[in-house]
């Protein structure tokens, strides 16, 4: 009996987080299956901690099914013949990837989906709505899928009560446009300090080698910096923050699907699309990033919670 559900993610890892009410899914709706996401090593050990699935390293000569009659190694191939449902976020499910996955697994379901970075949603459409939508041939998995959304926006992927953790501040982003003004955030951290509440600054390899050693320096000097070493890490440190702030990027999803109070400041994107999923994630919008003030993210801060 097949008792394997493999879901294949290549994306950025923002994509990857609007990927997780799919993987909740479908454990929910396969109990006596092990759900698999054959990814990047960092990103599937990121979800065996926060989801509790298992992962399986895409470097493990998965690239073949992209060639002609493909011949998997032993143990990716033992994997894949066992599976009774794929979810392929790299197939248009009618190509050389398609046709190899549908040999080495017979009477597979395979299910494609558009990640919506490739394929932007139409306008207002969120993105997670944009991969619950595309679900609609598979009613059962499109349910259960709307189900789990439902619950991560009411009490994000697990309750817990909000300890204070401190204020940790994602300055960047993989793209610059998308970045609030530096300065502004040291500013931010500096109030909130000046309150008597710790902040931490985590900043990664995008971060590091787009910013001199004087900026990094300027954001020790208000408060910690911390540059996780990898995706666990990072979680970690959102995880068991009090309140989160950052651009529209990964570690703001992670956040909002933690159920931390979050600020996201949003310009170049829209909130529409790729507002955070979670309970308590806020989105601070003007047409110019700019142009959001330090005032407008101590306000979000300042809420009760």
């Amino acid at each position: 009996m097949k008792r394997n559900v493999l879901i294949f993610h290549l994306g950025a890892l923002g994509d990857f987080v609007l990927t997780w009410p799919l993987a909740l899914a479908l454990g929910r709706l396969y109990p006596q299956s092990r759900v698999f996401y054959v990814t990047h090593r960092g990103k599937g050990q990121l979800a065996e901690k926060a989801l509790r699935i298992d992962s399986v390293d895409v470097e493990g000569g998965w690239h073949t099914l992209f060639a002609e009659n493909a011949v998997l190694p032993a143990p990716a191939e033992k994997l894949l013949s066992a599976a009774h449902t794929v979810v392929s976020f790299l197939s248009t499910g009618d190509d050389v990837w398609a046709r190899n996955v549908r040999r080495i697994s017979s009477d597979v379901n395979l299910v494609q989906l558009q990640p919506p970075t490739l394929a932007l949603p139409p306008s207002g459409e969120h993105a997670a709505d944009f991969i619950a939508r595309q679900l609609l041939p598979w009613p059962a998995i499109q349910t259960a899928v709307q189900q789990i959304q439902q619950s991560i926006s009411t009490r994000g992927i697990g309750s817990r009560a909000v300890e204070d953790g401190g204020l940790v501040i994602h300055p960047g982003s993989g793209a610059a446009p998308k970045c609030w003004p530096i300065e502004n955030f040291i500013e931010l951290a500096k109030r909130w300090v000046e309150q008597g509440r710790p902040v931490k600054f985590v900043i990664g390899e995008v971060e590091m080698e787009r910013w001199s050693p004087g900026t990094i320096n300027q954001l020790r000097a208000v408060a910690t910096v911390e540059a996780p070493v990898d995706l666990v890490s990072l979680w970690k440190l959102i995880s068991t923050a009090s309140h989160f702030i950052g651009n529209d990027s990964g570690p703001a999803h992670l956040a909002g699907m933690a159920g931390i109070p979050t600020g996201v400041i949003f310009g170049s994107t829209s909130p529409a699309i790729w507002k955070p999923l979670g309970p308590r994630v806020t989105a601070i919008e003007r047409k110019s990033i700019d142009a959001v003030t330090v005032c407008e993210v101590m306000d979000v801060l300042t809420r009760p919670l």
